[in-house]
């Protein structure tokens, strides 16, 4: 019958020749629709990512905030570097020859131990005169001319020690034996072996430090806690004498130029420093020169002081400007204020305000920034 001359198609064979075209033409479709949407016709939140909107759009430029009172600790924030401390150099205290050496380059040496000795002719004792005249010869002879010819001595010498002046390891010392030596020549160093790291002061963070006792800690790599620095103080170069330490770079960003972290004053004025924060290492710490560490500053605290947000402060050091509306234009007026520490976003004021006073919280024309950092100076 029909039957006999048509046979059936194996359905495999069907899905190979129909179906699995089709689906294939349907996802190659979808695929080509959404690249074009892509394209042509982003979405509102791809635009969102690639245009974000300004953020001084979206905060309103004369909030207020008052004035309240609160507790504030300050600290600054420095980069230091290890360097290796100045050795004391060994003079010679005589002029001479070198007569023996004892101690040579790398050598430990002590306080008053000795190094090397140096020796100086010196002039002998004159001989006795004489007492009574010799008598004439027979011959009428001169008297002088029959006395013995005086008898040459040996050359006579003393001899000094120099000793080490303080303990330390003898460096860049070169002389050998039977070199002359004057002196005040500078026969080694004594390198103390001892480190300390040592931080560039803008002019303002020196002003900042200089009422405060100087407390101050260190992050060094080879321990876990900050390391407190035995003595720190502040040591200020000779202008000219190459040894100035420069300002840290500002920001490149106008609209972030004086920035702060940690309530922190920004490293304004672009000056060159001609002062910088010592701080001596501990003998037992780990350090090697060149090694940079982080330096915290403790300049003090206060308990129920005036404060605001940093973001409603300008100025710079002790002074500054905050803005309050004016009642009769409802436009921000400027007012002087008294500055103090700084902290987390907070300010102190020390005079211009009373408690609870209200005050833009954003200084006008300035973006907001985050509450973490500070206005500019």
């Amino acid at each position: 019958s029909a039957r006999a001359d048509f046979p059936e198609r194996p359905p495999m064979a069907v899905l190979r020749r129909f179906v699995v075209p089709v689906i294939w033409m349907l996802l190659l479709g979808v695929i080509a629709l959404a690249l074009v949407k892509m394209a042509f016709f982003p979405s509102a939140d791809a635009s969102a990512t690639q245009d974000p909107v300004i953020p001084g759009a979206e905060f309103d430029e004369y909030a207020l905030v008052a004035a309240e009172s609160g507790d504030i600790s300050s600290t600054l924030e420095l980069s230091g570097t290890v360097e290796a401390d100045e050795g004391a150099p060994l003079k010679a205290t005589t002029s001479g020859e070198v007569d023996r050496i004892w101690r040579h380059d790398g050598d430990t040496v002590t306080e008053g131990e000795r190094v090397l000795q140096v020796r100086y002719p010196v002039e002998p004792d004159p001989l006795p005169e004489t007492a009574a005249e010799p008598a004439a010869g027979a011959d009428g002879a001169d008297a002088a001319a029959q006395q013995p010819a005086p008898t040459s001595t040996a050359t006579e010498y003393r001899y000094v020690d120099l000793v080490a002046s303080a303990s330390g390891t003898l460096t860049d010392m070169e002389v050998q034996e039977q070199d002359e030596l004057t002196e005040g020549d500078v026969v080694a160093t004594l390198s103390p072996g001892t480190y300390s790291i040592r931080a560039g002061l803008t002019p303002e963070q020196q002003l900042s430090l200089l009422d405060v006792e100087l407390e101050a800690t260190a992050t060094v790599p080879t321990t876990q806690d900050p390391v407190a620095c035995t003595a720190p103080s502040i040591d200020e170069d000779e202008p000219g004498t190459g040894d100035e330490q420069p300002a840290a770079e500002a920001p490149v960003d106008p609209a972030e130029e004086g920035l702060y972290d940690e309530g922190e004053p920004a490293e304004t004025g672009g000056g060159t420093s001609l002062a910088q924060l010592t701080c001596p290492v501990p003998a037992d710490v780990k350090v090697v020169p060149g090694l940079e560490v982080a330096v915290s500053v403790a300049l003090g605290s206060r308990s129920d002081v005036l404060t605001v947000p940093t973001t409603a402060v300008e100025g710079e050091a002790s002074t500054g400007t905050v803005y309050v509306l004016d009642e009769e234009t409802g436009e921000p007026a400027p007012a002087e204020v008294e500055l103090g520490l700084r902290q987390d976003g907070r300010v102190e004021i020390t005079d211009g305000l009373e408690e609870g006073q209200e005050i833009l919280e954003f200084v006008p024309g300035v973006d907001a920034p985050n509450q973490d950092e500070g206005m500019a100076w």
